[in-house]
């Protein structure tokens, strides 16, 4: 009984949690616009924004600590994932259903595609591109989230 009311707390903290990620969502993305504009950046949520979120995740990123690093993967976290809801759909959800999900209790998009349940990990995304820095990464990364392509594995089979 102990163990069930603690998991019970844990999920609506983590639903409180996700509130809170969605309720000053839209000052996080006016103010990563507005610092963007300061480096003569324009955000405007369409996809040629995947290039200047990691032009500006570069310049905002260099020499910060850890805590400041962490915190710009979540602003740009959020704008990549408003870019990919406003291009193809979808809303923001956090799963708790399943503790072995890779996206289990992280904000993410769903309902993007026409593949049923698939999530695009936007924080996930960026921290991926905060640790390679390679360019391109996030429009690879949403490409083949909402374009996926079917693998072969037929010549894996053994008779």
């Amino acid at each position: 009984m102990i163990l069930r009311l603690d998991i019970l707390s844990t999920k609506r903290q983590s639903l409180e949690d996700f509130d809170n990620f969605l309720m000053v969502m839209d000052d996080q993305l006016k103010a990563l616009q507005e610092e963007a504009r300061r480096r003569h950046l324009i955000l405007d949520f369409s996809l040629d924004d995947l290039e200047r979120l990691e032009k500006l995740f570069d310049l905002m990123n260099d020499g910060v600590d850890n805590d400041t690093r962490s915190s710009l993967i979540v602003s740009f976290g959020r704008h990549l994932g408003e870019v990919v809801r406003e291009n193809y759909g979808g809303r923001w959800v956090v799963p708790l259903d399943d503790e072995k999900n890779i996206n289990f209790n992280k904000p993410v998009i769903i309902g993007h595609t026409k593949i049923e349940g698939l999530e695009f990990a936007p924080l996930t995304v960026m921290r991926a591109y905060s640790l390679r820095k390679k360019p391109g990464t996030l429009r690879r990364a949403v490409e083949a989230d909402v374009n996926p392509q079917t693998l072969d594995l037929s010549e894996l089979i053994e008779n």
